[in-house]
């Protein structure tokens, strides 16, 4: 399909112009010079989180942003920019070990191979780019549930993280534009949402498609016609239960990606002295009687030191937060000891609590249109991209949009082990079991399909990240575990089940052709589900806590409820990695909110 794809790429890449994402290039007096200097933060990493809380400390402060990569709309071009590109253009997102190899733009991370799942060895590709992996994911945007914070607030001991509390935080990051239904033009997918649930004076751009994939409809109406109704205030208000048309990151001026590059590193440069170091690695932190002073830089070869009058701020992600502390000599002692670094502080759980939820999808051909056929079609192609260029509108500028949340129905409840049932029993009401997710793909010679995803909300596994080497240069040893816990494949067995519930209802009925083509009719016992799950399944990129946020009585906490690393002093973690549990929804929007947070915090002199 990527391969069908490159001529429809390259002709939109020389009709849209690359500048509607934003600026692509620092000033001489925005771009950080490779040379010892002292800043108030040094911040490593300029990914989601990374960029938000250096934009929000800049506004007070002299912050410098250490980034590995540049900006993506250079390095990897339109791919990364069109919305529907984020679905069919975006090669890196393989997980397989055949992906493309595209170091300017993905860290080309892979697995250990996996023993529970069929002993494979996974891509995981993360953004190394200005903007991180907002740059490179599918742009939904929606919140977790009530319950969820409230448990965080509960593990971390800090009632600031319970949902009414953090709803400020959601807000002041979002600029909210409403759906523009005459574009949508699907009176069967006008968009549910309270707006109450958001704000309007943040850089982030967020808005709904301005078209509809026509099998998505009718794939929207197979899962309501078996139990999962729209839910009438949509995902960011707290609750996660039944459907909703998502609202996206994209500009609906220009029908772009809006990712933190282009929301608040754009709007930092504007009005801040925020300096940027793109293409410079940080190798080290630097600490003085456990005070963490500044930072090592690479900058093509060229080593220098960026000291931190006050604090240093970590935001490398899931994989490669834990490797920098670990380098640095904050971690399990016996894996610092064993390659040689002089330990700073002994957390046994930097690395650990690794959670990574896991999806399995089934297809059927469908007798519908999507928007890859249609532009993949020579008579169909030349109006969307009009249609794009002209109206910002068309199938190009749509992106996945339409999910839904439950709690299992009794009667695939009742499939379920016993263990299953217990573990789940632990979790509150409000809490979903299962999302699916509906998408629409281009088949073999012009045939349609049609898929349901089902993925895990809680996910029982856990893994870990480790290091190889004390170089940061090194690969990080990453080990998502999946499956360690029968509980996560008794899990999808139950979701596969229930998909096909959807796929037998009215709706699916007057799409399908043909019998089911994956994972077909003859994967039938849980068994033989089970084994196919194993062989197939694959992560949606949303791989959490692996510096978890704790009480100092937790011994595997790695940072407190503000993010401060303990045992040492001036050093912060903000990103995913504090996350201290995988919590359901997608986490995108929450990564937002926790650099807000925890950028308040610091201006408060918490």
């Amino acid at each position: 399909m990527l391969r069908t794809y490159a001529a429809v790429v390259a002709f939109v890449v020389a009709l849209i112009p690359l500048s509607s994402a934003g600026p692509l290039r620092l000033r001489a007096e925005q771009l950080g010079t490779p040379r010892n200097d002292t800043f108030d933060y040094v911040v490593v990493g300029g990914g989601t989180a990374g960029l938000t809380i250096a934009a929000r400390l800049a506004k007070f402060a002299s912050v410098a942003v250490i980034e590995a990569g540049g900006y993506y709309q250079v390095d990897y071009g339109n791919a990364s920019v069109i919305p529907l590109l984020a679905l069919t253009g975006l090669d890196i997102i393989d997980p397989t070990t055949n992906f493309p190899h595209r170091p300017n733009i993905d860290w080309e991370l892979v697995t250990v191979p996996q023993s529970n799942a069929a002993n494979r060895v996974m891509h995981y590709a993360q953004g190394k780019t200005l903007g991180g992996s907002s740059a490179i994911n599918t742009m939904s945007y929606l919140r977790s549930t009530k319950s969820a914070y409230q448990r965080w607030a509960d593990l971390v001991g800090d009632n600031s993280y319970t949902f009414p509390n953090l709803l400020p935080y959601f807000k002041e990051s979002v600029h909210l534009t409403p759906p523009n239904l005459a574009k949508r033009n699907a009176a069967n997918a006008t968009p549910e949402y309270d707006p109450n649930s958001f704000g309007n004076g943040g850089p982030l751009e967020v808005s709904w498609n301005n078209w509809v994939d026509p099998t998505l409809t009718w794939l929207a109406a197979c899962l309501q016609a078996v139990g999962l109704a729209i839910n009438p205030k949509g995902f960011s208000s707290g609750e996660l239960n039944g459907g909703s048309w998502l609202p996206s990151t994209i500009d609906p001026t220009h029908a772009t990606r809006d990712s933190a590059q282009t929301s608040f590193l754009d709007d930092a440069l504007g009005k801040t002295q925020l300096r940027v170091f793109p293409h410079s690695l940080a190798t080290r932190i630097l600490f003085k009687d456990k005070k963490a002073k500044g930072v090592t830089v690479s900058t093509n070869g060229t080593i220098y030191s960026l000291m931190a009058k006050k604090e240093v701020i970590v935001s490398g992600g899931v994989f490669h937060s834990p490797q920098i502390l670990m380098v640095s000599g904050i971690g399990p002692k016996a894996t610092l000891q064993a390659h040689n670094i002089s330990v700073v502080a002994d957390l046994p759980g930097v690395g650990k609590n690794l959670q990574d939820p896991v999806s399995i999808g089934v297809g059927n051909f469908v007798n519908t249109p999507n928007a890859q056929s249609m532009v993949a079609n020579s008579a169909t192609q030349p109006e969307a991209l009009r249609q794009y260029r002209e109206d910002a509108a068309g199938p190009y500028s749509s992106v996945a949009g339409y999910i839904s949340y439950e709690r299992l129905p009794a009667e695939i409840r009742s499939t379920l082990s016993n263990a299953t049932r217990e573990a789940l029993a632990k979790y509150p009401s409000d809490w979903p079991e299962l999302q699916y997710i509906v998408g629409t793909f281009l088949g073999p010679n012009g045939s349609a399909m049609g898929s349901i995803s089902a993925t895990i909300t809680t996910t029982f596994s856990r893994g870990s990240v480790s290091i190889a080497s004390a170089d940061i240069a090194t690969a990080p040893v990453i080990d998502p575990s999946w499956f360690s816990n029968p509980a996560d494949g008794d899990m999808l067995v139950a979701g596969v089940k229930r998909i096909r519930q959807a796929w037998a209802s009215g709706p699916a009925q007057s799409i399908r052709l043909g019998p089911e083509a994956r994972p077909g009719v003859e994967v039938d016992t849980d068994a033989e589900i089970l084994d196919y799950i194993q062989k197939n399944a694959n992560m949606i990129w949303h791989a959490s806590s692996t510096c978890a946020m704790g009480k100092k009585s937790d011994k595997m906490a790695v940072v407190d409820s503000k993010a401060r690393v303990f045992g040492v002093q001036g050093l912060r973690v903000v990103d995913i990695s504090i996350f201290p549990y995988s919590p359901p929804g997608h986490p995108q929007a929450s990564v937002y909110m926790i650099a807000e947070k925890i950028a308040d915090d610091i201006k408060r002199g918490r």
